[in-house]
């Protein structure tokens, strides 16, 4: 106990201690970008419902998950809409979101040995607080998906040793709370309930509990699906947005890879095409509008969907592509000029915060031809501004510790969790099974339709279990050979 309390703790103090890193003089940019969850939160907060993902007053939405919006109306409520007091609360939330999520995995590795509670702790603070794009300079939900990840390994852990225990009560709740946060959650507890049941399958009383935790998810799912029914007209169980993410993964997208051409050029947050035929049509019908060319081009070409789900089970295991092609910009350009550019597909508005640079990837020398050909007002700050952003861009993503960042988010944890069942005899350690299961789950929805880097952030908790399992293993088979106790 000792031991998990000094972790715990000392985690937590160098999770603030990056917080204040990355976000003084003042917050990060990306702690200020709302998206649709903030705007949901705004209109939870305005009193206008549960509606709005793209803000105009467009109606009742399940385009997002509920609890991170419902969290976020509550701090809304409390500190602002969409103000600086609110994403410094948010971040706050953050940071003890990523300290708790800490304490539980050391919790649930100690048991296995010293070895395997440090390294996953280490692990654990290096993903959280290193990695560009992290929770702690981004503001998403992915500490909230981190947390309750961390909560149902430790409860996975637990109950399989004692169901009727405190992790059995741990277990349904977050069960409970898994749906409402994404369907990755929602498949990870679903396969630990199933892996709990199975060997109970033959003693009722010792069901109580996976079964109690089954009903909670079921309960919680069909509450969530009667409102989106009496919202939407449709029977929804978790999002809306299925299709819509289908077609931009797999219509949209040649390999299955969404770049940030595709993804600004489909989604209504940032074009205003998109967003005119989403109010007209509203939601339901605007993403029923994916089903039909979505079907066909599965129909048409079925070896191509099969490719785009190996590339994204790549991308999610091997090495995580952590770049779109994108960049955004705060230069003030001509106007006439930035029509151009729109024009020519170059550059997208972003209201008044900015603009995007869509194909900030493109060989230098093809782009400066592409401005000059143009006939800009003002070239040469136009081609300054990109240039520019493409320095920054390659340094980001395309230098050694940004290929490193690749495969330490994606390929390494995977050769931890091959590495501990190879040294213990083919069979993973508890804790890496547990992780791995999780994990699958996790992965599995997004794999199938459309994943990313932001996918792959909420998975930390669990990589960090593989590298400590691996540590362990790897420390017990040293001890072994050595001769020592």
């Amino acid at each position: 106990m000792p031991r998990i309390r000094h972790l715990a703790w000392s985690g937590l103090l160098v999770i603030v201690a990056a917080a204040l890193w990355r976000n003084l003089p003042r917050l990060a940019p990306g702690m200020l970008d709302w998206a649709e969850p903030g705007n949901v939160a705004a209109a939870l907060a305005q009193g206008r419902g549960f509606s709005d993902p793209f803000g105009g007053g467009t109606g009742a939405t399940a385009w997002v998950s509920p609890l991170p919006a419902w969290i976020e109306a509550l701090v809304f409520l409390a500190f602002g809409v969409k103000s600086a007091a609110s994403a410094k609360a948010l971040l706050v939330l953050t940071v003890l979101g990523l300290g708790a999520a800490n304490a539980l995995l050391v919790a649930a590795m100690e048991p296995f040995g010293a070895w395997a509670a440090a390294a996953a702790s280490a692990s654990f603070l290096a993903y959280a607080t290193l990695v560009p794009s992290g929770p702690l300079e981004v503001l998403s939900e992915a500490w909230l998906d981190i947390l309750l990840s961390a909560t149902l390994l430790w409860a996975a852990l637990g109950a399989a040793r004692n169901p009727r225990g405190r992790a059995g009560a741990a277990l349904v709740a977050v069960s409970l709370l898994a749906p409402l946060d994404n369907a990755g959650l929602a498949a990870a507890a679903a396969l630990v309930l199933l892996a709990i049941a199975w060997p109970l399958r033959r003693d009722p009383r010792a069901l109580a509990v996976p079964t109690a935790a089954a009903a909670a998810a079921l309960l919680v799912v069909s509450a969530w699906t009667w409102r989106n029914a009496s919202a939407l007209g449709r029977l929804i169980p978790l999002k809306s947005n299925f299709w819509f993410e289908f077609h931009l993964a797999n219509v949209d997208s040649p390999d299955g890879l969404p770049r940030t051409e595709a993804v600004l050029r489909a989604l209504p947050y940032f074009d205003p095409g998109q967003f005119a035929r989403y109010a007209a049509l509203g939601e339901a019908a605007y993403i029923d509008s994916f089903r039909a060319p979505s079907l066909a081009a599965l129909r048409a070409d079925p070896l191509h969907f099969a490719g785009n789900v190996l590339r994204r089970a790549t991308d999610a295991a091997v090495f995580c592509r952590r770049e779109g092609g994108g960049a955004f910009t705060r230069a003030q350009l001509d106007p006439t000029d930035v029509a151009r550019l729109a024009a020519a597909g170059e550059l997208l508005a972003a209201g008044a915060s900015g603009a995007y640079w869509t194909r900030i990837d493109a060989p230098p020398g093809r782009q400066r031809a592409l401005f000059a050909s143009l006939g800009l007002k003002d070239g040469p700050s136009a081609w300054g501004d990109w240039a520019l952003k493409r320095l920054a861009y390659d340094q980001a993503y395309r230098g050694p510790l940004a290929l490193a960042a690749g495969y330490v988010t994606a390929g390494v944890p995977v050769a931890a969790l091959l590495l501990a069942a190879l040294l213990c005899s083919g069979r993973p350690p508890p804790p890496a099974a547990w992780a791995a299961a999780i994990g699958f789950g996790m992965l599995l929805p997004f794999v199938l339709v459309n994943h990313n880097e932001r996918h792959q952030l909420p998975l930390i908790a669990m990589q960090s279990a593989a590298i400590g399992a691996f540590a362990q293993a790897a420390a017990s088979r040293l001890r072994r050979a050595s001769g020592s106790p």
